[in-house]
């Protein structure tokens, strides 16, 4: 239960990131964005030792990312539709979804 618990909180933890990093700093924020969803799905499976926790925390990561990528209620949006924002969103679901396959 504790696993599970941690493997949500360190997929939300990644995915914040990740949204505030990739359109921070233009040609570095996007390649910083997708190392930290790689390192981080890695450091789940490192942590609680199954492919399953990975696959939940690329999940929360799935989870923020989209939310960020959608309209709040003040009409704001983390993750415009411009290039990074595509980038990310393509990119770092790729990412997620190798890494959480990937053996351990």
């Amino acid at each position: 239960m504790f696993k599970i618990a941690g493997s949500l909180i360190l997929g939300a933890i990644i995915g914040f990131i990740g949204v505030v990093i990739h359109n921070a700093l233009h040609p570095v924020g996007i390649i910083l964005a997708i190392i930290t969803t790689a390192i981080g799905i890695n450091l789940a499976g490192q942590l609680f030792g199954q492919r399953k926790y990975k696959l939940i925390t690329a999940i929360a990561w799935l989870l923020i990312a989209l939310r960020a990528g959608s309209y709040g209620q003040s009409h704001e949006i983390l993750v415009i539709s411009n290039s990074y924002g595509n980038i990310f969103l393509l990119g770092g679901l790729l990412t997620a979804t190798v890494f959480s396959l990937k053996k351990i």
